[in-house]
């Protein structure tokens, strides 16, 4: 099974769980935390892969790490170290934001720009995206210079891609 389909299931499982013990909300949070620590932090992320420290060994360096999160969410984190899936955890965030946005009838649209926008400009991209999709929209930006110019918008599994670099490359290929 492809990556997305794992994180899915993951992502469900874990939304189905939090939702039936009234924890949406701090599981999110939860995997908010694990997250950023694991793209910050090489060493945190390294010891979580590392296949001769055991379960049981970061099991209970999460438990020090994580000393405040509730014991319910640390189950969860738990559960996706016992089944070797941490590596996939960014991606499961993903797909549990997804499920949580749209629980709440919310669509999540990540935006790509070399720049940090205005507020006039994430309102009216905001804006034109709710009109588009007849949903409340809840905007993540992304900065990334390598895009050189334009933006990228991401809605679920499409995406625009208006960046400068890549109408570079169209025209690139079209010569």
């Amino acid at each position: 099974m492809d990556k997305n389909g794992i994180a899915k299931r993951y992502a469900v499982a874990i939304y189905d769980i939090a939702k039936s013990m009234s924890n949406i909300e701090e599981i999110r949070e939860t995997l908010n935390l694990l997250v950023e620590k694991y793209k910050e932090e090489e060493d945190f992320k390294n010891f979580l892969l590392n296949p001769i420290v055991t379960v049981d060994e970061k099991e209970s360096f999460l438990r020090k790490t994580f000393d405040f999160i509730s014991e319910d969410a640390l189950k969860v984190v738990n559960y996706m170290v016992s089944k070797d899936r941490i590596e996939f955890i960014p991606l499961i965030r993903e797909k549990y934001f997804e499920l949580y946005y749209k629980g709440k009838g919310r669509l999540p649209v990540v935006g790509i720009f070399t720049k940090e926008l205005s507020e006039s400009q994430k309102n009216k991209l905001t804006e034109k995206l709710e009109k588009k999709y007849g949903k409340k929209i809840v905007l993540n930006l992304e900065i990334d210079e390598n895009i050189l110019g334009g933006g990228i918008i991401k809605v679920g599994s499409n995406v625009i891609n208006g960046s400068l670099k890549h109408q570079i490359e169209d025209m690139k290929r079209m010569f």
